[in-house]
This record gives C-alpha cells, structure tokens and sequence, in this order.
C-alpha cells in the first residue's frame, strides 16, 4: 500500500503533542526516529544491534512521520499544514516539515539497491532474492528478501551464527530458531541438512518474512514457523532439539535460558548471538548456571557470537 507522508523535524520535547497532533489528523500510523531514542534504548539494554559510533545523542532533534493513505489526501492535507503552522505559532517555528509519496515498492525493495550477494563461511552464499549469481558446485545459496524484519546476513552477529551453523548442523538435526527475524539462519539450517527445523518470533513481521523465505527456498515442509513467545509457551511438542538458535540480544538469552535448556538433548548444540562484548560475562554465567560449556567464540568488533553444549 502506498502512504503520503507528513515527516516532521522537532526537538524530542514535543514528541508527544506531535504525534497526538498526527493522529488526531486522521494519521493510518506514526513512527518516531532519532538518535536519542536509540542511544536511550542501547544505554537501558533494549536494543543492542547498534554501531555506537553512528549515534548521536547530543542531537535531539526527532523526525516524526505521519502516514496517510493516499485516497483522500489532498483533502486532508491543508488541514494538516494549518495546524501545524499553528503549532509552529505558538511553539516560535519548532518544527519543519514536509511531504512526500511513499510508493509500496519503495519502502519494501529500498534495501536491493544496497545489499548484494555476499559469502559466508566455506559454502554459504546470502543472495538478495530476484538478483543474479553464478554459484559453484559446492555453494550453498540461500535467497533472502527481508521485508520488514531483521537479518539479512550482513551484521557480525548474523554472520557469526551462519558461520558456526555452517560448522555444527548434522545430517538429520532438528533445529529451533529463537528470534528467527527473516528466518536466514531457519532456512541455513535446512539447507545444510537438518532434518526438521522450527523458527518462532514474537513479531507478526517477522513471520511474514521468514514464510516467504521459506517459499522463496522452496523448504516448506522443512522448515515450520510459529508465531509465540517460547519463554512463555516453549515448543515440549517438538523437543528434544539437537540445535537451538538464538540471535537475539543479550536481555532477551537469559530469560530465554530457562526454557530452552530443558528442550536440549544432553551433548545437544546452543549458538548464541548478538551479545554486545560488555554483555559476554553475564551470558556466560548464565550459560553456566544452566548446564552449558561454551565450546566455541567468535568476535568481531564489540560483538560476540558463541556456540556451547548443554552437559546435563
């Protein structure tokens, strides 16, 4: 669906009024971006797939956007910029704005013009879904098309996992993928031979991309998703796995532990990822306390992706 956008530049104190603003205006939807709020939610444990050296808190400006469907626009929008010239009366100009079209390719493909195929590990290939590659024999090719949600195979914790994946998936393994996000590391798993492998996330985006992964590899039948939360409902019916998967973040491995360590045959795989480094202690001694030695650690910059074996 295409959108017209309202985006809207202010300073982080009238976030609130103007998103209120947005949607008393008829807004479909608002987002909210900005430095600030990402260096608030690294500094709080909330997200740490960050590179650190491209925030800056010290800017606190937000851009805020409104997105309205395109049909009745033009009706709407003198509307719109009325009131936010009165908002700008009363607040002395505090924001800038501007319109655009927002065409539904646009915002779905964007990433293409970026991301192009890329090898990880020995046999791996990540391809952008519809892009040409000339594979060799041993290659592995895992189209992707992330849509909406995270992991395309580019960020160390990704690689990492796929590298270890690549080194640790049997024959005939059944695997669980925790966070599956796009489903890459699902789909890794099948292609380099498990015989079953199960991908849960809690975000409804996240599961659109993985079953289109999924379709896009041809796996359905191999690879099965489930929409849940598995630190609340974990998957007895599946267990026990030979391999769990979980590219996360540090906040959410912990709690996640509890619940997955039961699920595990003894001897059975655990790879974990995207642990900032300052974070590594904490997983270990999780880790640790749960029956896990770690066998194997990759680090690349501030990020840490581990493989371990349940001894219990």
């Amino acid at each position: 669906m295409a959108y017209q956008i309202c985006e809207i530049r202010v300073g982080s104190f009238f976030e609130e009024e103007i998103v209120s603003l947005l949607n008393d205006l008829g807004a479909e939807g608002v987002s909210v971006e900005g430095d600030v709020l990402i260096a608030d939610a690294v500094h709080e444990g909330r997200a740490e797939i960050w590179d650190e050296e491209q925030i800056h808190p010290e800017n606190s400006d937000l851009i805020v956007k409104g997105f309205f469907g395109v049909e009745h626009f033009e009706d709407e929008k003198d509307q719109i910029i009325a009131s936010l010239e009165l908002f700008n009366l009363i607040h002395e100009k505090a924001a800038d704005f501007r319109f655009y079209l927002l065409e539904d390719k646009v915002w779905q493909d964007k990433w293409k013009e970026y991301y192009k195929p890329f090898r990880v590990g020995d046999h791996l290939v990540i391809r952008p879904f519809g892009l040409d590659y000339d594979a060799a024999a041993e290659d592995i090719v895992i189209d992707i098309d992330p849509g909406l949600a995270f992991g395309t195979g580019n960020h160390p914790t990704t690689a990492g996992v796929l590298s270890l994946l690549e080194k640790t998936v049997k024959s005939g393994d059944v695997v669980l993928d925790c966070g599956c996000g796009t489903g890459i590391l699902a789909v890794a798993a099948a292609k380099l031979g498990a015989r079953s492998t199960y991908a849960a996330d809690i975000d409804h985006d996240a599961i659109l991309a993985t079953v289109k992964n999924i379709r896009i590899n041809h796996l359905f039948g191999k690879v099965e998703v489930f929409l849940r939360d598995v630190t609340k409902r974990p998957l007895w019916h599946l267990a026990p796995f030979d391999l769990v998967i979980a590219n996360i973040v540090a906040d959410v491995i912990i709690p996640l532990l509890p619940s997955v360590a039961p699920l595990l045959k003894k001897d059975a795989k655990l790879i974990c990822g995207g642990i900032i480094s300052d974070r590594f202690e904490e997983v270990e001694n999780a880790l640790t306390a749960y029956g896990f030695h770690i066998e194997k650690i990759l680090r690349e910059g501030d990020w840490v992706t581990l493989l371990a074996e349940r001894n219990d």
